[in-house]
């Protein structure tokens, strides 16, 4: 049974698991405002960039299954790019070291991106966007790159990104409560808030793959963590570039709070977590914080649900009882 907090420190739920011991359940808040369901191990919430980590495993299974090589530029699957990208590997892609930049450095789009344009419009504008350093040069954090990426595998595989994260990724993890695409319906949808108030996730949120198209809940999280490490999903040794450090981060870069990130693999921040070496994958969208992470040493997963602006994911994180 999920434990049910009082107060308003945070909204959303935490699991922190032990195998199949579940440790910690707990959750506060309610899913939609004042007469809304409270938040619970079955409330679904935008994932936010914990969807960096299931377009990773997508690819790391395409590469196993001949279809890709990271290592190929990816203007070998998609020709519609600018000639100046003939350099970025899917590798750059995974890693942040694609010089791409994230959404603030794309001209045209707000710095905080809160209402989408339309898909083809922000293809255009990614692309008519100058690169922040050449490839392999240095990293930066980079939305457009993991979007990138899925088209890459749209291009090869010929069928829509959510059939192919399903097939490859989420029936291979068990997870059954979670889907790619537009927000679900039903009592159980956490929705967004700031400071209290309502703000539902913009619908065009959907169509950026690999940043906001993903529903999920904290149980289903934590089962994507164990089947990566139990080969599940790709092999464990193509599972262990998730996790290898090809980037160093540079100082001042996200963390903070509960978090200290130094080092980027596929997707994954490495780092620390309230001092216990982890395996990190953050995100926030507008109206939503979150996290996944596993600490090796403790032979931990959490998975932190948030359907508040910051600091919601600090407070939870904070108020978690880590051995």
């Amino acid at each position: 049974m999920a434990e049910q907090d009082e107060g308003p420190a945070w909204s959303g739920t935490a699991l922190v698991v032990r195998g199949s011991e579940v440790l910690e359940e707990r959750a506060l808040g309610r899913t939609a405002g004042a007469d809304s369901p409270a938040c619970g191990p079955g409330s679904v919430f935008q994932a936010c960039s914990i969807s960096k980590l299931v377009v990773s495993a997508v690819v790391l299974a395409l590469v196993e299954a001949g279809d890709l090589d990271l290592e190929r530029p990816v203007t070998t699957w998609l020709d519609d790019l600018p000639a100046r990208w003939s350099g970025i590997t899917l590798h750059h892609l995974l890693s942040s070291t694609s010089g791409l930049g994230h959404w603030g450095d794309v001209p045209g789009l707000p710095r905080l991106l809160t209402a989408p344009p339309p898909l083809d419009e922000l293809l255009a504008l990614i692309a008519a966007a100058p690169p922040v350093t050449p490839p392999g040069a240095a990293w930066r954090y980079s939305g457009p790159g993991f979007l990138t990426a899925t088209r890459v595998v749209d291009a090869v595989t010929g069928q829509p990104w959510a059939t192919t994260a399903e097939i490859l990724v989420l029936a291979p993890a068990g997870m059954t409560a979670t889907r790619s695409g537009a927000a679900p319906a039903g009592p159980d949808l956490a929705v967004g808030h700031d400071h209290g108030r309502l703000r539902p996730l913009h619908p065009g949120f959907a169509a950026i793959t690999g940043s906001g198209d993903l529903w999920t809940t904290a149980g289903d999280l934590v089962r994507l963590n164990q089947a990566l490490r139990a080969g599940a999903v790709v092999s464990t040794r193509s599972a262990a570039l998730l996790w290898t450090q090809h980037a160093a981060l540079p100082a001042g870069e996200p963390g903070g709070g509960p978090m200290t990130l130094t080092g980027y693999g596929y997707g994954t921040f490495l780092g620390h977590v309230r001092g216990h070496r982890a395996r990190v994958n953050p995100g926030d969208m507008p109206g939503y914080e979150t996290l996944l992470a596993h600490l090796p040493d403790q032979d931990l997963d959490l998975a932190v649900l948030c359907n508040e602006e910051p600091p919601s994911r600090d407070r939870a994180l904070a108020g978690l009882r880590l051995p």
